[in-house]
């Protein structure tokens, strides 16, 4: 495609490239506005990771590494952003509202962009006054603002409304547009996935497996499943606990789970790409979600598309992607008993996991498909941009 058959430029500003849920998303938004004839160029203020670099320009989009030193601080990342967006011009400017998203929001204004839009990951509950401030602020000066979850959009706009293609919006300017998650890919690499290969390849060929993905940070809640998995192998002696991951936390949780003799429990697998979480997610008969707060649950989604039980926190996003007793178990989230036991649940129960996992696969493709996140981010686009 030439410049000339591009219908507008847009331009995604976001603080980091790392290998996180809102990273993975912005590359989801990005392939999304290729395919309907966008012109993309990813603008990323600091810190940023090689192969999330690589997936974007891999599907076509721009990346612009600004390498910024947070240090200078908030007031020069917006005269920056002001002078670059000036300079360049874009249609639009979407902005990935990661701290500091206002000013990016700030910058756009002041640069002329005339349709700004944003898009919120994380629950407002967990933020203070002046974080709430700022991103009404923010939802003030944007054309419209997004949110991943009907709880994240409550949370700071104290309603929610799932944006419909079909509706003509004249007055409203918050929205709920879900994420996508790509089930046909992950059903292709979990069902070539040569399982007995790969269980053997870790060496636990005949046990019960229980997969938690994420950084490993208080917020993801890892620390509250190894405080519940003693009660597990009590139950079940086999069951084996895969974290794939790495962040700040892994040396204490280390820490703990060899203070509660769970060495032969516990496999830790680092930092892995998502086509190796697809991957290991063929094994897993049991995917936990223990987080303290989740805007969406990206995790749980993927998991479910692979037709695998998840076993989810009871707050934000979770609630709305995992339906209790149906493709999944909700518990309280920091309550490590009942997390425990749902976990005894479904290990002794293969024939419930797998109906649950069956479910949530139909779930996902009603609710969370690409497709559909396709089709309301375009819609979205060209029924708001002014």
């Amino acid at each position: 495609m030439n410049n000339e058959a591009y219908k507008k430029h847009v331009g995604i500003g976001i603080p980091v490239l790392l290998l996180g849920g809102t990273e993975r998303q912005t590359l989801a938004l990005a392939s999304v506005l290729l395919s309907g004839g966008y012109k993309v160029t990813v603008w990323c203020y600091y810190e940023s990771d090689a192969s999330m670099i690589s997936e974007l320009t891999k599907i076509g989009a721009e990346v612009l590494l600004l390498g910024l030193n947070r240090a200078e601080g908030l007031l020069s990342l917006l005269d920056k952003l002001k002078n670059l967006w000036k300079g360049m011009k874009p249609d639009i400017i979407h902005v990935q509202y990661i701290a500091p998203g206002l000013i990016p929001v700030i910058a756009a204004k002041l640069a002329g962009i005339k349709t700004i839009f944003a898009t919120v990951h994380q629950p407002g509950r967990v933020y203070g006054w002046k974080e709430k401030l700022f991103l009404r602020t923010a939802a003030r000066l944007c054309t419209a603002f997004f949110c991943n979850s009907k709880s994240v959009e409550e949370s700071w706009f104290g309603d929610s409304e799932i944006f419909d293609p079909n509706r003509d919006y004249k007055k409203r300017k918050h929205f709920t547009i879900y994420n996508g998650v790509d089930i046909e890919h992950i059903e292709q690499v979990v069902n070539s996935t040569d399982r007995q290969s790969l269980k053997g390849s870790l060496g636990i060929s005949d046990r019960p497996v229980i997969g938690v993905v994420g950084r490993l940070r208080w917020e993801k809640g890892q620390d509250i499943l190894i405080e519940a998995m003693p009660e597990v192998v009590r139950a079940i002696p086999s069951a084996m606990l895969l974290v794939v991951g790495d962040g700040p936390d892994r040396m204490s949780l280390e820490q703990r789970a060899k203070s509660l003799e769970l060495e032969n429990n516990i496999l830790w697998l680092g930092q892995k790409s998502p086509e190796e979480v697809y991957q290991l997610c063929s094994i897993m008969d049991v995917v936990v979600v223990p987080s303290r707060f989740e805007g969406f649950g990206l995790t749980a989604a993927e998991a479910m598309s692979a037709s695998r039980p998840v076993i989810g926190s009871r707050l934000d996003g979770l609630t709305e992607v995992v339906a209790n007793d149906v493709t999944g178990l909700l518990v309280s989230s920091g309550d490590s008993a009942a997390l425990g036991r749902a976990l005894i649940d479904l290990l002794s129960d293969k024939g419930k996991a797998k109906e649950m996992g069956e479910k949530g696969r139909m779930r996902v493709g009603e609710f969370f498909s690409v497709e559909r996140f396709q089709n309301s981010v375009l819609a979205a686009y060209k029924a708001l941009d002014t």
